[in-house]
């Protein structure tokens, strides 16, 4: 009996250890086809979530992966790159087709991607580079939420957009903007409290209201009208991001730690397609 026990505890060991071999392997494969497709200069980062890994390979379908590449080109000319993620659901590939790289034919059920921009890369796109992007205290988020209301009061209504309320809610974010723009010849630093939202696939940035940091009175102060209609048209901005890797189009929006963060979800996507988008 005892030695039934040490030859199953030994089977079972080499089992663990050949199914980690063959999904290391494929990981490698996927993490190469990705380098190449992504044109980065270090390897992303495959993980094929699951135990067992042959099982999946058995099946052909691979519920749970994680993809991350950092230095990911969002502008064509390489300028400015940045971090991306994608968790893959329910992948669908031969293991032959996955152990020698032909990667092609896979389809997903559905994609998760998300590509995080800081905002120093935000802030060269739309020419203020020492751009600071951070979520509203709470009395700043009040405030703007009651002159948006406002707004939405005196406009015509609008009928809705597809999706729920909740993804509605996901396509904007509060925001605090702060960096520098020249006024009437003069490098000026000021800080905006707005929206960030995407409009028709791109990211628009709409400023609500300005203050003028001003070290010598120890505050902040209003904008006089004419200053802040300059200030407006210096921040007011909708940049068009759609070369971000592993997604088709963003779907929401968020701010954290100084970064924009954009997300997206397809669904029946097919591999080719997916990796023929990225580092555009």
């Amino acid at each position: 009996m005892k030695k039934l026990v040490i030859s199953l505890v030994v089977v079972l060991g080499l089992f663990v250890v050949a199914d980690y071999a063959i999904a290391a392997t494929a990981e490698y494969q996927l993490s190469q086809r990705m380098r190449t497709q992504l044109n980065v200069t270090e390897d992303p980062h495959v993980r094929i979530n699951g135990f067992p890994f042959i099982y999946q390979a058995l099946t052909g379908d691979y519920p749970n992966v994680e993809i991350r590449a950092v230095g990911v080109p969002l502008t064509k000319d390489a300028k400015i790159k940045v971090e991306g993620e994608v968790r893959l659901r329910h992948a669908r590939a031969s293991l032959s087709d996955l152990i020698s790289g032909n990667t092609q034919d896979m389809r997903v059920d559905e994609v998760l991607g998300a590509v995080k921009v800081t905002a120093s890369d935000v802030g060269k796109l739309i020419g203020i580079p020492d751009l600071k992007i951070e979520n509203p205290t709470q009395e700043e988020l009040n405030k703007l939420q009651n002159d948006v209301n406002r707004v939405k009061e005196q406009e015509e209504p609008k009928p809705p957009l597809a999706g729920t309320v909740q993804d509605e809610q996901k396509r904007k974010a509060m925001v605090r903007l702060t960096g520098s723009t020249t006024i009437a010849g003069v490098k000026t630093e000021l800080t905006a409290l707005g929206v960030i939202q995407i409009v028709d696939g791109q990211i628009e940035i709409k400023p609500n209201t300005f203050k003028l940091g001003n070290a010598k009175s120890g505050g902040e102060v209003t904008l006089p009208p004419a200053i802040e209609r300059a200030a407006m048209a210096a921040f007011t901005h909708r940049v068009n991001l759609g070369g971000l890797p592993f997604t088709v189009v963003p779907t929401a929006v968020r701010v954290e730690l100084n970064q924009l963060v954009m997300e997206a979800l397809a669904k029946d996507v097919h591999l080719r397609t997916l990796t023929g988008r990225m580092g555009q």
